[in-house]
């Protein structure tokens, strides 16, 4: 792999059979979260009942329900929460969803870039990112398996020949 300055950034080129290609770390630099599916994300309002927004999510097989008020994005209600606030708790299941909620979650807009969004998702240790327009309206969520899917069709000789470990390299032969 080669290294070159480009206005004061370091871009790592890989090998490929078309001479040096940019990296995934540039790429990810250079390309807005818009490029991604953000459409597969269900709402609500604060109002909404726990049951219904359960199996709401449930027949939609999303992880993450964003709430919203008067078009802007005022919380969001994940599996997580479920795990820890309802699971062994039915009795909540009757109960408005705005008590569950984490209130104005971290967000971010379309037009920033992926790598941010891989960034605050590391940071947070989150699984979804709402992303909202300017004025605080939801445009869509940006759920891990999404970056995954995009990096999978990016750069899928990358992605599918990686060892489980690079820097390891076995000494005997595996298997029984």
């Amino acid at each position: 792999m080669r290294t070159k300055i480009l206005s004061g950034t370091r871009v790592f080129l890989a090998p490929s059979r078309f001479g040096y290609r940019m990296s995934v770390v540039k790429k990810l630099q250079e390309l807005a979260i818009n490029r991604l599916d953000l459409s597969g994300y269900i709402s609500c309002e604060p109002g909404a009942i726990v049951g219904e927004v359960l199996k709401k999510m449930r027949e939609h097989r999303v992880n993450a329900v964003l709430v919203e008020s008067e078009g802007r994005l005022v919380g969001i209600f994940t599996e997580r929460d479920v795990l820890t606030k309802i699971a062994d708790q039915p009795q909540n299941w009757v109960l408005k969803i705005a008590e569950f909620i984490t209130h104005n979650p971290q967000n971010l807009t379309s037009q920033q870039p992926i790598s941010e969004a891989l960034q605050l998702m590391n940071a947070g240790h989150y699984r979804d990112v709402p992303i909202v327009d300017h004025d605080g309206g939801i445009e869509g969520n940006l759920p891990q398996h999404e970056i995954i899917r995009f990096l999978t069709d990016q750069f899928p000789e990358d992605i599918y020949n990686l060892p489980p470990d690079p820097d390891r390299i076995a000494q005997t032969k595996e298997g029984a």
